[in-house]
């Protein structure tokens, strides 16, 4: 497929892995590789399985030892990255194009031959419990997982993705093996490739490292989707500084025009440098230094968060300031029009070519955007649709996600 944006094709491998090739004037290469498995698709004594996964891909293969990988990541002299999220794990490479064979070796090699040594699982579970601590000292990271864990009593949203210390602590070298066997497969996998070189040359460079992973049958797991709970709930934590406030709505059941509308009212509302929840809350009040909102349309996800902090004695306040500036939205008194549409337009516009620009940025949205089921180039549809939003729609959207919310405060406990 080649349109006015990028030079792309897309392919289906024997063993099942689908491959996109995007073929660019650059001097840099990036490979991505994403497996269809992360937190969301765990059983409870799982948690966090996925993302320790993560961390013993780069501790050995048949081939290479934890210190030969690193040896030969650094070689690449680019960037290297990995992360789990909910729906995916990815490993990513981007360097100068030469090295773009080099690289898909050993991403090749880290992925399909992981021998999971056990000396290195017990060192990497030391790493992952500290990495774990870190994430409770962080008061913002901890908010969230509160309101989670508030918010949800089965949703796989409600657990941290890195686990639990009872689950990290638990993870055998067999377990590992297990679940790595019967979810890392091709068949669960996407890899974006943008580079200088043709689309042939990088399918036969993919084919010749990622041919000899065997396809297998997928284990069916079921994802338990459940709407936020209305709550609202106060927690107190030891030493913190800042008090915060985290308002949590889900929004399962959209269409795609109305997710866009949703969009449109969280960029104004929260995202943007100037937002509606800005202006309010710092510049008219000045109760926060942090504030912002924040959306997910991912599938099984659908989240949109609101958070701030407040000192105490403008906690309350700083809620009420919130929950004013939603209902006004709600009863038209904040009016979205054709100036805030255009706007938004322009900021995606501006968003997607920042994208097109960057090599690996690009490769990793393409990814994404595959992961999702969705076209690589959806943008160009939704920038389109966006001409058929109104004030209404943006209205309506409001009066349909806003309402019923979880909410969950955090006090310094004295």
């Amino acid at each position: 497929m080649t349109n006015q944006f990028f030079n792309s094709k897309e392919y289906e491998l024997k063993n099942g892995i689908r491959l996109i090739t995007i073929k660019k004037d650059t001097h840099i290469a990036s490979i991505h590789v994403g497996i269809h498995i992360g937190s969301m698709y765990e059983q409870k004594h799982e948690k966090g399985i996925c993302h320790f996964i993560e961390h013993m891909l780069f501790k050995g293969t048949n081939k290479r030892d934890n210190n030969r990988i690193n040896q030969d990541l650094e070689e690449r002299a680019g960037s290297y990255d990995a992360y789990t999220d909910y729906t995916s794990t990815v490993l990513a490479i981007t360097a100068l194009s030469e090295e773009l064979e080099a690289s898909t070796e050993l991403l090749s090699d880290m992925i399909i031959n992981s021998t999971f040594p056990k000396e290195e699982i017990d060192k990497e579970r030391k790493v992952i419990l500290s990495e774990l601590k870190t994430s409770m000292d962080d008061v913002e990271q901890y908010s969230f997982n509160k309101i989670n864990e508030v918010a949800f009593k089965k949703s796989p949203l409600r657990y941290d993705i890195l686990g639990s210390e009872k689950t990290i602590k638990s993870f055998t070298k067999e377990q590992l093996e297990n679940f790595y066997h019967d979810h890392y497969i091709p068949n669960k996998c996407i890899i974006s490739v943008v580079s200088p070189f043709s689309h042939d040359i990088v399918k036969k460079m993919i084919e010749k490292y990622f041919n000899n992973w065997e396809k297998r049958e997928e284990k069916n797991v079921l994802v338990s989707v459940e709407k936020n709970r209305n709550i609202e709930k106060v927690s107190y934590k030891r030493n913190i500084e800042q008090n915060t406030i985290l308002f949590l709505y889900t929004f399962y059941g959209l269409t795609r025009k109305e997710e866009l509308a949703l969009e449109i009212l969280n960029y104004k509302f929260g995202e943007s440098a100037n937002s509606i929840l800005f202006r309010a809350l710092r510049e008219e009040k000045g109760f926060s230094y942090d504030v912002y909102s924040e959306i997910d349309v991912t599938e099984f996800i659908k989240t949109l968060y609101i958070y701030t902090t407040a000192e105490e004695d403008d906690i309350w306040k700083a809620k009420k300031v919130i929950e004013d500036c939603i209902t006004k939205i709600k009863n038209k008194e904040i009016y979205f029009d054709d100036k805030h549409i255009t706007h938004m337009k322009k900021v995606m516009k501006t968003g997607i070519f920042s994208i097109l620009e960057d090599s690996q940025a690009l490769g990793n949205y393409v990814l994404h955007q595959k992961m999702m089921g969705r076209k690589i180039d959806v943008f160009i549809d939704d920038i389109k649709e966006l001409d058929d939003i109104k004030g209404d729609d943006i209205c309506k959207v409001a009066q349909k996600v806003f309402c019923k919310p979880t909410i969950h405060i955090l006090l310094n406990k004295k």
